[in-house]
């Protein structure tokens, strides 16, 4: 017998002590008896091990009827104990029997990492068992429909989109269209539930920086319906979407990063003073005069028109840039980086970080996707006055015009 042998058993053990320990805690926080504690959900782990070990002997039939067998054996002492207890303990009864799975589980070498990250997942959802019953006690109807309307869009008709390109250029992907429509939806979504948490001011920048590290372009139509709908979260909103769009600056220096170190270093000025310029006046003019304190309403999370107005705006986009190449050729690589930020900034740093690492000078590669980033900084500023109010769009002009004539004038002297 070497240590490989025992290995599967000592991983069961340890499972078992992790969820074994969160049971104990609660049966010392509940001041109550219970059937199970650490040591018993330790043996629980080892007995699930010690079956799959045997399993391997006498083939998968054994193993189904250990489970049935174990199984049985909860619910009748459980059932037996209430006489004792006075009360039905089902979650430590469902815990005793996913541990003993999980020991099974640890008890074969290719599922072995499943059954921890099992564990600890399962051990996290018990000893949150207070805060998750906090918010579900004030989870309204209006929150629980539209969190399955959520759903919806974003696991059952997404999937169900072909993923091929349709019309006479080929470049409307129903997939990819619907995908911004989910990550509009999506940010709204979150930003409404960190409101409910963190309240307006905190929630909606948190919103902004999560949602800049996927699309800032979504994050602007999502505030932008935002503030149609309550004008009075108008300063959050605002500074919620400028940050976001200094998050962009900051996620494109980190994809040039991974490609082309050399050019990070070379584009890193530009961004960066973009980024600051954002950064000072959504502090200075918004953030720093905005009410504190005060109690914002907040409405239905889900809106699915603004998100649909922003699909079709994006459709739109990509229809332009096609028919741009098609009519204009090869107007050169700059053209090519403002078109291409109309839609996506991605994908031209990305294209650029590669080139200029053979085929394009690494100053014309820097002029380019600072180009890309300008442009959709003021894509984003006409779809705050398309799909927001006035007065959204003439604050983010304040911010977002000064950060466009800092990228140009990096451009001219560096």
């Amino acid at each position: 017998m070497d240590f490989a042998d025992i290995y599967p058993f000592l991983v069961a053990l340890l499972i078992g002590a992790l969820i074994g320990t969160e049971r104990q805690r609660r049966l010392v926080e509940d001041k109550v008896r219970g059937v199970a504690g650490l040591r018993t959900f330790v043996l629980i782990a080892l007995l699930g091990s010690l079956c799959s070990a045997l399993a391997v002997h006498f083939g998968p039939g054994f193993a189904m009827a250990s489970m049935a067998t174990f199984t049985i054996l909860v619910a009748v002492g459980y059932a037996a104990s209430i006489s004792t207890l006075g009360r039905v303990d089902f979650t430590a009864a469902v815990a005793a029997v996913v541990t003993f799975a999980l020991g099974m589980l640890a008890g074969f070498p290719d599922s072995m990492q499943l059954a921890v990250a099992l564990s600890i997942i399962t051990t996290w959802v018990l000893a949150t068992r207070t805060i998750t019953h906090h918010y579900v006690e004030v989870l309204s109807e209006t929150d629980l429909l539209d969190t399955l309307k959520m759903g919806i869009i974003a696991l059952v008709i997404y999937p169900l989109l072909p993923e091929t390109p349709l019309g006479p250029w080929g470049v409307l992907n129903p997939r990819q269209i619907w995908l911004f429509v989910v990550l509009v939806s999506l940010i709204g979504y979150v930003g409404y539930i960190a409101i409910r948490i963190l309240g307006a001011e905190r929630g909606l920048s948190l919103t902004g920086i999560l949602g800049g590290l996927v699309s800032s372009t979504a994050v602007t139509s999502s505030m932008a319906a935002e503030v149609r709908e309550s004008p009075e979260i108008l300063p959050s909103a605002v500074f919620a979407t400028a940050i976001a769009s200094c998050t962009m600056f900051l996620r494109i220096l980190f994809i040039v990063l991974l490609v082309n170190r050399d050019l990070f270093l070379a584009l890193l000025p530009h961004l960066l003073l973009m980024t600051f310029v954002g950064a000072a006046l959504a502090y200075l003019l918004v953030r720093k005069n905005a009410p504190q304190g005060k109690d914002v309403p907040v409405k239905d999370p889900f809106r699915i028109i603004p998100a649909l107005k922003f699909g079709a705006f994006f459709a739109f986009v990509l229809i332009i840039s096609k028919l741009a190449n098609v009519y204009f050729g090869d107007a050169g690589i700059y053209g090519a980086g403002i078109v291409s930020g109309l839609a996506d900034v991605d994908a031209i740093a990305l294209t650029m970080a590669s080139l200029a690492q053979s085929t394009v000078v690494p100053a014309v590669a820097v002029t380019t996707i600072t180009l890309a980033a300008i442009t959709n900084t003021l894509v984003k500023l006409i779809l705050a006055y398309v799909l927001g109010t006035r007065e959204f769009g003439n604050k983010m002009a304040v911010i977002f015009l000064p950060m466009v004539v800092v990228g140009l004038v990096a451009l001219f002297f560096l």
